[in-house]
């Protein structure tokens, strides 16, 4: 896809405004989906920022999210984290849970964007006036564990369970831990492929990444993270 000498014009004055930090820029003209991901995925390219992209519904989010991937995927080195805070989509009275699809993805995102900064953050307008927890909040649902420190597993067990996993023996899915003896799997949101933990007493003593089906082992890892389920903790305390 290339630009007419109109929309290049138009392009170089949205970018200079970006990089002078100018609050309000007005934009007209681009109708589709496909042709807005373009244009924000160059911009992303040569500004570096974070853009926020706001939809009317969720249902948009998903076509944003795999445009701006595959035009990021043709540009070289302008590979950058795309994340997608859906909102709840339920009436705060209804008395309905929310998907655990939704909570996951919310989480996720919420967690990653605590500690990094992404390309892109697509929302809806909804999730956008949605109260949510402060960065250092978010930062305290998830767990960083590394290799030869000290973290007692009774106590990562605990916030796996307040933060959204499920026990199951044997884990299959993201989202579940089991626990043997001194060890403990678990399967992340934010990792490929489940994390076994051995613990000498209440020290990390070995992280090994793992096959879900063989469950043999992938690699050595010294460092982890594990992402919390849900964006609020649930513990008797909470409650």
């Amino acid at each position: 896809m290339n630009f007419s000498s109109e929309t290049q014009t138009e392009f170089a004055r949205l970018r200079d405004e970006l990089k002078r930090g100018t609050r309000i820029i007005s934009l007209s003209g681009l109708t589709s989906i496909s042709a807005k991901s373009y244009l924000l995925s160059q911009l992303q390219a040569e500004t570096k920022k974070t853009l926020v992209v706001i939809t009317d519904s969720n249902r948009e989010l998903e076509t944003f999210e795999n445009d701006l991937d595959f035009f990021q995927s043709q540009t070289p080195n302008s590979k950058t984290p795309i994340l997608t805070i859906p909102s709840f989509e339920i009436d705060v009275y209804s008395r309905i849970s929310p998907h655990a699809e939704t909570l996951e993805r919310r989480a996720l995102a919420l967690w990653y964007l605590s500690k990094n900064q992404p390309g892109f953050v697509l929302t809806s307008a909804k999730s956008l006036v949605t109260r949510i927890l402060s960065p250092s909040e978010m930062q305290k649902l998830g767990v960083i564990l590394k290799r030869d420190e000290d973290f007692a597993p009774e106590k990562l067990v605990e916030k796996l369970i307040a933060s959204g996993y499920v026990r199951e023996e044997p884990l299959k899915n993201v989202g579940e831990f089991s626990v043997r003896g001194g060890i403990v799997d678990v399967w992340s949101p934010d990792a490929e492929n489940p994390l076994r933990i051995e613990f000498f007493g209440d020290t990390v003593d070995s992280i090994r990444e793992f096959d879900a089906e063989t469950q043999l082992s992938i690699g050595q890892l010294k460092e982890i993270s594990l992402a919390p389920m849900r964006e609020f903790a649930a513990t008797p305390d909470d409650l």
